[in-house]
């Protein structure tokens, strides 16, 4: 750390991190709708396919279409070699996420495209009018036709050895399903642990899975496996065939089954295997927990091959492997380790950007890459060299935009956990006196677009004239890599969430960095305002009653504990996330310590102007903050987003939340107004609100 305690990374000049035209040509000021209408390589995180002779990739591009309220996909070949991507077929509807509960998250599915073994075709999942089907597309963009007409959901699939037909999974017939919940319906729903309210009024359908685990669960179901050849004739698979396609879909990695094995990799022309096991898993039983590289038997020793490792692949006789590294782990690098050789692995590249979804193609590791200023790309890495290549960008007019100045930071929570943020202030010259600022929480990692959710648009706030943070959240990644909420709930209570720490944390963090950046000179510590979804919004609810840092605030949604354990009927789900957060034994237990913990009950301490935009799935969990802040005469407005989930995945709604968010900045901090007709009324009532709570509004 430097003398401050909070060390400056890195400045990130937007003309020299493009590396294309020159900085001043670099003019255009980016809103809200220009950084919701890039283009995403799948959905979420993205996936590659390698074809069979590695020459060439598929891919799914998708582009938001707010004025049709979705997103349109299209399915991509591209050549390693270079070139334009060929278009190959229409990807459908979007996909969306679902627990294993049946619950609908939001998020995008990321579709895999999987190769014919002679690597003429492409075949994938798309979704019409609700079904999905099996699809396939010839390589060079010639032919796109559907395979499967099933009367139930295809889950799942893969081609045969020969490549004459395919295998595909399928849950439960649409009809029966409709046909069940009508019958139920007609006689009343028995409320039990099928309901999940926010989800929906109705008892959720678990997701079908291959094996059961309870032979009892209600609704549950065993997918059941068939086949279609090219000519679109379908049948149920064989007892041969159900044995060749589970060995595709979990080969044996050649380590003994009582291992906690993370990944793994098969070498298959040598029958040789690699996997990272987690050697501790009783110590360490978390998704965090460190974990070994082995390879045919034989530990890895040196020090690079345990901790934070994400991935391996085979290339000849070396191993390839993806490890996280640095403060907070927050670089990416790439080592390569010879089993049979006595020399330590290789570095071959390292990197501040973030790298994932890799797959390996004729000595070059393919993976998707995104900075903070640079939006995800198709990159290959040369597996000798470390030398990268771009091979395709689907956003190439970002570099039009002047998005300002960026620093990484990193700094310490007060409890010496490491934590990160990226600043990003306005564009041109500097800023003559502290800016107002605004924390958008709760990842920092990669392209800086809108925050976990990505609803707070980092760089149009700041080229509204705010100085912003994107916020990392601090990680106590020792106590992470121990704590499993399904599986070690007693110890997550009493470690981890004792005394709100995992709160403190965060908020420590900020303190800390708040401070920093005061001492700098470059905020105005005065009007600070905080964003956030899910982990963020549930630091909102804490901080709006443990601290005064915060002149304004925006959530995606209010998880208002204790009323939210009281309107979920589902045992597991109260028992898991609600007590377990509330560290609490009972119901009465939890309204005591909702009493304590929630800012429902602590609403005479909340001084910050909060704004609410909800999905529909999440209004109930929100009303009681809603009503409670209205009840106490604090300023508070809400709106809900129909149709939406946690995470909102509509554009239209996204571009709504991203503008009234800067309006709503703009009028706590800064006294600012934007004179549209469109927004008289909101400006009348906030200005309303202001009066009430004798709020006088700060002046840029």
């Amino acid at each position: 750390m430097n003398a401050i305690g909070l060390r400056v990374c890195a400045i990130i000049l937007i003309g020299s991190t493009l590396g294309t035209s020159a900085a001043s040509e670099r003019s255009a000021h980016i809103t809200a709708e220009d950084l919701l209408s890039l283009r995403s390589i799948g959905g979420t995180a993205g996936t590659l396919s390698i074809a069979p002779d590695g020459a060439s990739m598929a891919l799914q591009v998708q582009t938001p279409d707010i004025a049709a309220r979705t997103y349109r996909s299209e399915w991509y070949v591209l050549s390693l070699s270079g070139g334009a991507p060929v278009p190959v077929g229409d990807g459908g509807e979007p996909m969306l996420s679902q627990t294993d509960d049946g619950m609908v998250m939001g998020s995008r599915v990321d579709l895999t495209a999987q190769w014919s073994p002679d690597g003429k075709w492409i075949a994938y999942l798309r979704k019409d009018a609700d079904e999905v089907q099996l699809w396939r597309s010839r390589a060079d963009g010639s032919a796109q036709e559907q395979l499967t007409r099933s009367a139930a959901e295809v889950m799942d699939f893969a081609w045969s050895a020969d490549g004459r037909s395919l295998y595909f999974e399928i849950g439960r017939a649409r009809n029966a399903m409709v046909a069940a919940e009508q019958q139920e319906g007609d006689r009343g729903f028995l409320i039990d642990d099928r309901f999940m309210p926010d989800a929906s009024r109705k008892p959720l359908w678990p997701r079908c899975q291959r094996t059961l685990a309870s032979t009892d669960a209600p609704r549950a179901c065993v997918t059941s496996l068939r086949t279609v050849d090219l000519d679109r004739v379908e049948r149920a698979a064989t007892a041969e065939e159900q044995q060749r396609y589970a060995a595709i879909k979990a080969p044996s990695n050649g380590a003994d089954a009582s291992r906690r094995i993370v990944s793994y990799a098969i070498q298959p022309t040598q029958s040789r295997s690699a996997w990272l096991e987690n050697e501790k898993p009783t110590e360490f039983p978390g998704h965090a927990a460190p974990v070994t590289l082995y390879a045919d038997q034989k530990r890895c020793d040196a020090d690079v091959c345990h901790g934070q490792l994400r991935r391996l692949w085979w290339r000849d006789d070396e191993l390839v492997f993806l490890r996280r590294e640095g403060h907070a782990f927050i670089q990416s690098a790439l080592y390569a380790w010879s089993p049979n050789k006595h020399r330590p692995p290789r570095l071959i590249y390292r990197t501040d950007d973030k790298i994932d979804a890799c797959e390996i193609a004729r000595g070059q590791l393919v993976c998707l890459s995104e900075a903070p200023t640079l939006p995800q790309r198709v990159v290959a890495i040369d597996l000798k060299s470390g030398a990268r290549r771009v091979l395709f960008d689907p956003n190439p007019d970002f570099a039009r935009f002047d998005l300002g100045r960026i620093e990484r930071l990193e700094w310490h929570d007060a409890f010496g956990n490491p934590t990160l943020g990226h600043l990003v202030l306005p564009p041109g010259p500097p800023p003559r006196k502290p800016l107002p600022l605004i924390i958008v929480q709760y990842r920092s990692r990669g392209f800086l677009s809108g925050g976990t959710g990505n609803e707070y648009p980092i760089y149009p706030l700041a080229a509204a004239g705010f100085a912003v943070l994107s916020f990392d959240c601090p990680i106590d990644w020792d106590q992470d890599a121990r704590l499993d909420y399904r599986n070690q709930l007693g110890a997550s209570a009493a470690i981890s969430l004792k005394d709100s720490y995992e709160r403190r944390m965060d908020l420590t963090a900020l303190d800390i960095v708040i401070d920093k950046l005061d001492q700098r000179g470059v905020i105005d510590p005065k009007r600070v305002g905080i964003t956030g979804l899910s982990h963020g919004a549930d630091n909102i609810d804490y901080m709006l009653f443990n601290s005064t840092r915060f002149a304004a605030a925006a959530v995606s949604g209010a998880w208002s504990r204790p009323h939210y354990f009281y309107l979920n009927p589902n045992n597991n789900y109260r028992t898991e996330m609600i007590k377990g957060a509330l560290s609490a034994r009972t119901a009465a237990e939890v309204l005591e310590h909702g009493r304590k913990e929630s800012v429902v009950f602590n609403v005479d301490k909340v001084t910050a102007p909060l704004l609410i935009q909800t999905s529909a799935s999440e209004l109930l969990a929100s009303l009681p903050l809603h009503v409670a802040l209205l009840d106490a005469g604090k300023a508070v407005e809400s709106y809900v987003f129909p149709d939406e989930y946690h995470i909102k995945w509509q554009p239209q709604h996204k571009l709504a939340v991203a503008e009234r968010s800067i309006d709503w900045f703009s009028f706590w901090l800064m006294g600012r107004e934007d004179s549209a007709a469109s927004k008289a009324q909101q400006y009348q009532r906030w200005r309303k609100l202001r009066l009430n709570t004798g709020r006088s509004g700060s002046q840029s």
